[in-house]
């Protein structure tokens, strides 16, 4: 929980200073041209101002931030950790290759893994085809999730990229909700697979 807190407070270490600094310039003009004070006592009380409410949205974001993610983390069953933070939450499945499957039928498996998971709570399918399912989920606190599923089928092996990023793109903070709702679509996919590969299996 410490790496995904310091995590946090980096990324928004930047935008609280561009606040800061737009407040201590508002602070500055304000004593300045309504108080008359000089500039050289105004800037000092300024700056610190500036730094104050910096350090203070630092604070309050980042913790409700990460309580939030915590809270996630377990109702999922999951350890949450710095790359929890990460936008778009990217997870892969690599397993042998899936004899007499193509990749439409693997994607259709994937389908009806999604479609029946209790704890996935789906609100969309927007594509479906041959190796791409993209739908959107509520994750937690009704948070949009949407997520991508590329299957790709070789002599080898067959592969799957799940890929997670909040509905709304202005979210750059999303409390690890695209990261777990990516975890749990990865079990549902390495499930769907394995399960494909035992009928595969036993159909020979």
């Amino acid at each position: 929980m410490l790496g995904y807190w310091l995590v946090v407070v980096r990324r928004l270490a930047l935008p609280a200073l561009a606040t800061g600094a737009v407040c201590a310039a508002a602070m500055a003009a304000a004593l300045v041209l309504g108080d008359g004070t000089s500039w050289s006592v105004a800037a000092p009380q300024a700056l610190a101002a500036g730094a104050v409410g910096a350090l203070a949205l630092v604070a309050v974001l980042s913790t409700s931030t990460v309580v939030s993610a915590a809270r996630t983390a377990r109702r999922y069953g999951l350890t949450l950790g710095p790359e929890a933070v990460a936008l778009p939450s990217v997870r892969e499945v690599r397993i042998p290759a899936i004899e007499g499957r193509t990749a439409f039928q693997l994607t259709d498996s994937v389908r009806h893994a999604v479609e029946k998971d209790p704890v996935l709570r789906l609100d969309e399918i927007t594509a479906f085809g041959h190796g791409t399912l993209d739908f959107t989920l509520r994750g937690p606190a009704d948070t949009t999730v949407f997520v991508q599923v590329r299957l790709t089928t070789g002599q080898k092996e067959t592969a799957a990229v799940v890929e997670a990023r909040p509905a709304a793109t202005y979210k750059r903070l999303d409390a690890a909700a695209c990261w777990a709702v990516a975890r749990v679509v990865e079990e549902r996919v390495a499930q769907a697979l394995r399960a494909e590969t035992a009928d595969g299996g036993a159909a020979r």
